[in-house]
């Protein structure tokens, strides 16, 4: 399967809510996802599971995306370009977003996103997801 390919895949599983065909079959169990922000689905996820959960809260977040386009480098990297819309009330969101995915064994293993407008990220993303008080949010 061509790179782009697995990451179409992706799409199409992630659109069906199939999170297990997402792990079974498109994602290394190595794998790493990082979101820049400064907001509750920000950082580095590491390892498949941990991934899967992000998908979970990413699914949740209402995001919707259009105007993609896909290339590939010299190296097999994925880059994609697209356009993510998200609405809180009457006000609309636009996050134009790249997003590259390097493959490893067939399957995607790492990939980081990049925006072009992080502060709405950021506050779209603060007034979908609110942070338990303390000292709930705090590890044990």
């Amino acid at each position: 399967m061509a790179n782009t390919e697995l990451v179409l895949k992706m799409y199409d599983l992630f659109g069906k809510g199939d999170m297990e065909g997402i792990k079974r079959e498109v994602f290394h169990p190595d794998m790493s996802w990082t979101m820049p922000g400064h907001h509750p689905l920000s950082g580095r996820m590491e390892g498949v599971d941990a991934v899967i959960a992000f998908f979970g809260a990413l699914f949740q977040a209402g995001i919707s995306v259009d105007n993609i386009h896909f290339g590939e480098l010299d190296d097999g990297t994925v880059v994609e370009k697209h356009t993510g819309h998200g609405q809180i009330g009457s006000e609309a969101f636009i996050f134009p977003t790249c997003t590259t995915y390097g493959i490893k064994d067939g399957k995607i293993f790492e990939v980081r996103v990049h925006t072009g407008d992080q502060h709405t990220v950021d506050r779209y993303m603060w007034t979908m997801f609110k942070l338990k008080g303390i000292p709930a949010r705090l590890a044990e």
